[in-house]
């Protein structure tokens, strides 16, 4: 009888381990899962952008290039209209110019992940709309070319975030270097919201996801009326 109740209490130990087994390889796959569908996801992302920039090089930036020299030929009364409207087109052309490297790939790993941030960050300045503060430590950390295109999608999508819905008037930018590792702050005075419903919209688990991807966390502290801090720590 003994032996009996041993072999069945071996039995259900068994029984378990191999249940606790599959049930870890059952999350390992879905986080595999994930990973696999969001680096799809980012690839496709990648190429449509990397087509955007093209034609926003290509052509539009070509045909504005095109209007801008025949606008200097005419012949009119009045030189000063000309003289506006020239220097309006020469900013849409410049801007232009601008977003379609934010969109490139290839510029943002040559470049480095700070460079476009920071132009991002001084063409919302320029509107009159926002004042912005910006810090980066010139000791932060190196990240490799690849992480770094991911690390200012996440910082783009965070910006966008806060122009789209928090109806701030300040946004503060920092990155500084603590203990070898790379800390970036992005903080705003907006109208803020309930962290606990953070992460149920897709676009903020997607961010998460993102961080995960480059070995980095990403936490959101926020409450209705006190504006936004997300942090963003990479562990290089």
């Amino acid at each position: 009888m003994l032996l009996l109740i041993a072999a069945l209490i071996m039995i259900f130990r068994i029984f378990l381990n191999k249940k606790n087994k599959l049930l870890l390889e059952k999350q390992m796959l879905t986080v595999q899962f994930e990973q696999t569908l969001l680096q799809s996801q980012l690839e496709i992302q990648e190429q449509t952008f990397k087509y955007i920039s093209g034609e926003l090089h290509d052509n539009i930036n070509q045909v504005l290039s095109l209007v801008r020299i025949n606008l200097n030929t005419l012949q009119v009364s009045d030189p000063a209209k000309i003289e506006n409207m020239d220097t309006l087109l020469g900013k849409a052309i410049t801007d232009l110019r601008q977003l379609s490297h934010s969109l490139d790939a290839e510029h943002i790993r040559n470049m480095g992940w700070t460079e476009p941030v920071v132009r991002i960050l001084q063409n919302l300045e320029a509107t009159g709309k926002y004042k912005v503060s910006i810090s980066i430590d010139s000791q932060t950390s190196s990240i490799e070319s690849e992480k770094g295109i991911i690390l200012f999608r996440i910082i783009q999508e965070t910006i966008n975030n806060i122009l789209r819905h928090s109806a701030a008037t300040a946004i503060d930018f920092s990155a500084s270097n603590e203990n070898g590792n790379l800390l970036i702050q992005i903080k705003d005075n907006g109208k803020g919201f309930e962290t606990s419903q953070a992460f149920d919209g897709v676009g903020l688990r997607n961010l998460a996801n993102r961080a995960k991807m480059i070995n980095a966390s990403l936490a959101i502290k926020s409450s209705p009326g006190n504006g936004t801090n997300v942090t963003i720590a990479f562990n290089s």
